[in-house]
């Protein structure tokens, strides 16, 4: 959890970005939520694949909480290339969500529109 801790500012500030008039909305919440378990059942890659990848059909853009996570670590590279690359990187990205999730909460949530 000290890791977490330690992300939570940075998270803060990331979450600003997903922010609109005020309030944040709830289908951000929704999307972080099911990161984590996503991660857990099809695996680091096919979760920020299907994360990055656009879609109509979507309440909100989700490859805003890939870009979120990225700056919550201070990444230059893209997450995919992370991911690969870094041994740890599996750890620290589900660090930096639970953070950018505890993060939300320190915003208005508002309805789709």
């Amino acid at each position: 959890m000290k890791r977490v801790e330690k992300l939570v500012p940075r998270a803060l500030q990331a979450a600003a970005m997903l922010e609109e008039n005020g309030a944040i909305n709830k289908a951000y919440n929704g999307y972080i939520a099911t990161f984590g378990a996503s991660i857990r059942q099809a695996g680091l890659l096919p979760t920020i694949l299907f994360f990055s990848k656009e879609s109509e059909s979507t309440k909100a853009d989700r490859r805003k909480i890939l870009h979120a996570i990225k700056e919550i670590l201070g990444l230059q590279d893209d997450l995919h290339s992370y991911a690969q690359n870094d041994p740890k990187a599996k750890e620290n990205i589900i660090d930096a969500a639970i953070a950018l999730k505890l993060a939300i909460r320190a915003y208005k949530l508002r309805d789709e529109e």
